[in-house]
């Protein structure tokens, strides 16, 4: 009897993969595509003021973004960064939200001691450790809302802001 199930079982181990696989394909959720988008924001900083431009892309949960990120007073000092960064970010393909996290390879560059009536005095530009963080509301498949925090490490003068973005392209 033993070898009568043995059979048995055979046989519906080499009919069932097929079937299976059948079902599966008509699983009717799709697959998210990958997102790019463009995006801007002005806030708070270290240095009273922050603002943020850059060029992200998603693939999967990948996150790959090209920022450039500020933090400056008003009369005072300001740094910035031109930043490469990789992540992980979350993504399904109906999600209206969406959060992320990167860190990357910066130039930083900026001047400290500014007035109302002096020039500040430049730092040369020095490489930094940036990070990212961001939190997007997606109410339409080409348009977000968000807050995106950003942060630089570097051997001049360490900056940080948050700043509230508009993300336009193709963000879900």
């Amino acid at each position: 009897m033993s070898r009568q199930l043995f059979r048995t079982l055979l046989i519906l181990a080499g009919i069932l993969p097929p079937h299976t696989a059948h079902a599966l394909a008509q699983d009717t959720t799709a697959a998210p595509q990958d997102a790019f988008w463009v995006a801007a924001g002005l806030g708070v900083g270290s240095e009273d003021f922050a603002g943020d431009a850059g060029v992200s892309y998603q693939h999967g949960i990948h996150l790959f973004s090209f920022r450039v990120a500020a933090s400056a007073g008003l009369f005072d000092d300001q740094f910035s960064d031109i930043a490469l960064l990789y992540g992980r970010a979350t993504r399904t393909a109906r999600d209206r939200y969406r959060a992320g996290a990167a860190i990357g390879l910066a130039a930083v560059d900026g001047c400290v001691g500014g007035s109302l009536f002096g020039d500040c005095q430049h730092r040369r530009t020095v490489v930094g450790l940036p990070l990212e963080a961001q939190l997007a509301w997606l109410p339409a498949t080409f348009l977000g809302f968000g807050l995106y925090g950003f942060a630089d490490f570097n051997r001049t003068r360490s900056f940080a802001g948050v700043t509230l973005s508009v993300q336009l392209g193709r963000v879900r």
